[in-house]
């Protein structure tokens, strides 16, 4: 085992140039400042100190512009392909430190120093740009409890009875997607019509086709296995103006992963994202009273990919024996995170309701059992279903919303009434085709 750890991968320290102190990243300030003795420094400050005792001038170049990607100086020795761990040297105190393969900032246990894995940003694996912490941990403690305290439908005692048993500011490493995508769509399309007693039928169908495109740029998904999708999904919109080329100095103070989830893996997901929102786009241009089959398909171009580090804030809560997971965006402050429900405080509310539509609706506009049974139960339904909703705030993304730079271009657009038997005929061959 001690062959095993004989030449540790090395470390770079966040230290004070003043006083030796541990420097910290500031998100009030927007500066690294010291645990002792409270100096500021701008991270170009940092970057140039850093520069001066590793030789590393393209981490300088990177605080102001980015700079160029790095080789890889720093091997760390994996131990083993059962657990993946890695050895390292702390540069402050020169204590051996083991982190799993992607752990790219930690705190040593020793002298309390934050020491970042630099080989974890260099070359190929370098991230390109990184959004900077802009809300505190205390801000995110305050924001977590605002986003619960008015909750009608959350069980009283989680109030009281619940804690925050952990809480970590993390840069996420995310992959973000650019480019245009196509599409070719054949649908069958209807109109409606109402009978004498309001009963809505069917009264024409018509065979449509569509193609066209739409730009998107810096579509996001998180390329690391430790973290919800969804979650992070749910964090979002990020101030895309906020990104600044990477450098190292925005880090101390906070955990910080390289991804592990790869490239081509979140495509797909960045692909469903903006095939959501091209979908959305055709089918609002087509103004027809609904769609009773579809036939799409996509195709891409121009596609670029940028790797980045974006915050999170993230608290886990116990409370009665479960754990709850939430998240909060370190740049905008968007809280999110499923929250429980009481069922006697739900039903507190659906059961008058029931009572109340079917006192209406039957005693008062004279319709018959069923009826009234039917409308009482769709109407409590569906506000007992809005109200369930209304405390789950996690949710998968389904298209790529704010990331499209240019909505729907259609470059072919048709459409003719057809009946019922060609219809059959079509929605046949569309089946078979997918």
């Amino acid at each position: 085992m001690d062959n095993e750890f004989k030449n540790p991968g090395k470390t770079m320290a966040s230290t004070c140039p003043a006083c030796g102190g541990t420097l910290l990243f500031n998100p009030t300030e927007g500066k690294l400042k010291c645990e002792y003795c409270d100096m500021l420094y701008t991270p170009e400050e940092v970057a140039a100190e850093w520069a001066k005792k590793t030789g590393n001038t393209a981490e300088a170049a990177g605080a102001e512009t980015g700079g160029a990607e790095t080789e890889r100086v720093y091997e760390a020795q994996e131990l083993g392909p059962e657990d993946q761990m890695r050895s390292y040297s702390c540069s402050t105190c020169g204590a051996e430190l083991l982190a799993d393969q992607t752990t790219a900032v930690m705190r040593c246990p020793y002298c309390g120093n934050q020491t970042i894995v630099e080989e974890q940003f260099s070359g190929a694996i370098r991230p390109d740009y990184v959004i900077p912490f802009a809300q505190t941990k205390e801000q995110a403690i305050e924001k977590y409890h605002s986003f619960y305290h008015k909750r009608f439908l959350l069980p009283k005692s989680f109030k009281t009875d619940s804690h925050v048993d952990e809480i970590q500011g993390v840069y996420v490493p995310f992959w973000m997607f650019s480019g245009r995508t196509y599409i070719e769509g054949n649908y069958i399309a209807y109109d409606e019509e109402e009978d004498s007693k309001g009963n809505k039928r069917i009264s024409q169908r018509f065979e449509v086709r569509r193609s066209g495109y739409l730009n998107y740029a810096n579509v996001p998904a998180d390329a690391s296995k430790r973290m919800d999708d969804d979650l992070m999904d749910s964090v979002e919109p990020y101030k895309l103006d906020g990104l600044k080329d990477f450098s190292m100095v925005y880090l101390p103070g906070f955990m910080a992963e390289r991804y592990d989830v790869d490239e081509e893996e979140c495509r797909k997901r960045a692909h469903t994202r903006a095939e959501g929102s091209i979908k959305d786009q055709v089918r609002k241009s087509i103004r027809h009273d609904g769609i009773e089959q579809a036939d799409e398909k996509f195709r891409y171009e121009s596609e670029s990919t940028k790797y980045a580090l974006f915050p999170v804030w993230l608290l886990v809560t116990s409370w009665k024996d479960k754990i709850y997971k939430f998240a909060m965006n370190g740049q905008t402050g968007k809280m999110v995170g499923d929250l429980p429900v009481s069922a006697p405080k739900l039903m507190g509310v659906v059961i008058p309701l029931f009572i109340l539509v079917a006192v209406v609706v039957g005693g008062l506009l004279g319709e018959d059992g069923f009826t009234t049974f039917i409308a009482a139960l769709l109407i409590s339904g569906v506000v007992g279903v809005f109200m369930y909703a209304s405390m789950k705030s996690v949710a998968k993304a389904s298209n790529a919303g704010g990331y499209i730079t240019q909505s729907l271009q259609l470059t072919f657009q048709d459409e003719s009434k057809v009946g019922s038997f060609k219809a059959r005929k079509i929605r046949k061959e569309m089946k078979n085709n997918q």
